[in-house]
């Protein structure tokens, strides 16, 4: 993305950059600072949020200097914010409401949200609806200059520990089904009157950080709508590419590679370095699979930032516009998987073994189960094909018997066949 007339010059920006950085930000030998600590101190020396507009708490510049900031930061061996947490609040909810927010909407929300001071999640699957987000049956109803929500949401990451929520929801269930939709802020505060939130047991045996909430009569101002009332769609359509552009570290949601560390998502010995070293103890044969396992993780650890700066390039120069984060998730995810699985072959069974009835977590069978959700959060793989299909190669859409038909029917054709 080039920059408006007038901003600053890369040139000029990296050095600036350069002797903030290192000035400023704690070495990854140090230990861990809390991410949201860092993000503050990068917004109060004005870092944060790069690419968005001053007056709603950013820099004022582009991607092509957010994308300098991280990659010198990493360069200089500092720690940067990180985590899913900021990763969803800066890198996807933050942009959706830059694109969608009305002025006074932006300007209330986007100064604590870029801060950290405000946590953001979004709030779209339902019990009943799975990968269905246009089904959705949580019930947004105007009353004055008031909504009042009622439903269920749910797979929440975080819910537990955000301030906001981005909530999609019906508001005209005579209209067809994606254009009866809106989308709304919801305070996630404990003390929120009508508001449950419960943590759902993972597949590991922790209580992890997917959540389940209940809105039970919760009364919203009309400004915290996002976008106007039954366009909701278009918002999350929004909110779902800023998201896959997060998970795959491009644009808003870039925060650089470090080869020295495994990409998100990976078990410790699924590294190359420790991978090797286990097979070498264990006695792995030279022409056993394991080897052509840990070459395939080579690969991948090498092609996967590559890949993420080739996109990068291409939307700042435009040559890469549209649903380029569909085809980096489905890359990242579907690695993820299968560096777990030559951990699991390098280990053998004192991979999936430990000592003691507590759930050992650093691990590459419990790692097993926790990286298939990778594949599955922020749009399964499955539809990350779909969408590289349809919108990147121009493949036909599969037919739809749904369309035109306002949600009701679509309810009462449902039920039908229930």
């Amino acid at each position: 993305m080039s920059g408006a007339s007038g901003t600053e010059a890369l040139s000029e920006f990296r050095r600036r950059c350069q002797n903030w950085i290192a000035a400023n930000l704690p070495p990854k030998s140090a230990p861990a600072e809390d991410p949201v600590a860092l993000q503050r101190l990068l917004f109060d020396s004005g870092y944060a949020g790069i690419p968005f507009p001053e007056e709603y708490g950013g820099a004022g510049l582009t991607l092509e200097h957010q994308q300098a900031f991280y990659d010198l930061a990493h360069e200089l061996g500092r720690q940067v914010p990180s985590g899913v947490a900021l990763m969803v609040s800066v890198g996807m909810l933050g942009p959706t409401i830059l694109e969608h927010g009305s002025h006074e909407v932006k300007s209330r929300f986007l100064p604590g949200l870029l801060r950290g001071d405000d946590l953001w999640i979004q709030l779209l699957s339902e019990p009943r609806g799975g990968s269905d987000m246009a089904g959705a049956r949580t019930r947004l109803v105007r009353d004055g200059d008031s909504y009042v929500l009622t439903g269920s949401k749910m797979w929440s990451t975080g819910a537990h520990q955000s301030d906001y929520g981005l909530c999609l929801a019906r508001t005209d269930w005579e209209a067809p089904k994606h254009r009866g939709l809106s989308m709304i802020a919801v305070p996630l505060a404990p003390t929120t009157p009508g508001l449950v939130v419960q943590q759902t047991r993972s597949a590991d045996g922790t209580m992890g950080e997917f959540c389940e909430e209940f809105f039970d009569d919760i009364v919203l101002p009309s400004e915290n709508l996002i976008g106007e009332e039954n366009i909701g769609w278009a918002v999350a359509q929004t909110l779902l590419f800023h998201e896959r552009n997060a998970v795959a570290n491009v644009g808003y949601g870039y925060i650089g590679w470090d080869q020295s560390e495994s990409p998100a998502g990976a078990y410790e010995p699924g590294r190359v370095s420790d991978l090797i070293g286990i097979a070498r103890q264990r006695g792995v044969d030279q022409n056993s699979s394991v080897r052509q396992l840990i070459a395939d993780v080579f690969i991948e650890e090498a092609v996967l930032p590559l890949s993420s700066a080739r996109v990068m390039t291409g939307m700042a120069l435009g040559t890469h516009e549209g649903q380029w984060g569909s085809l980096l998730k489905l890359q990242e995810s579907e690695a993820a998987i299968e560096r777990v699985r030559a951990a699991l072959a390098a280990c053998g069974a004192e991979g999936v073994i430990w000592e003691g009835d507590d759930i050992e977590l650093d691990n590459p069978g419990t790692s097993w189960l926790l990286a298939r959700g990778g594949t599955l959060a922020g749009g399964s793989s499955e539809m990350q094909r779909n969408i590289i299909s349809e919108r990147l190669l121009g493949l036909p859409r599969e037919p739809s018997v749904e369309r035109g038909l306002s949600f009701n029917e679509v309810l009462r054709r449902q039920e039908s066949f229930e």
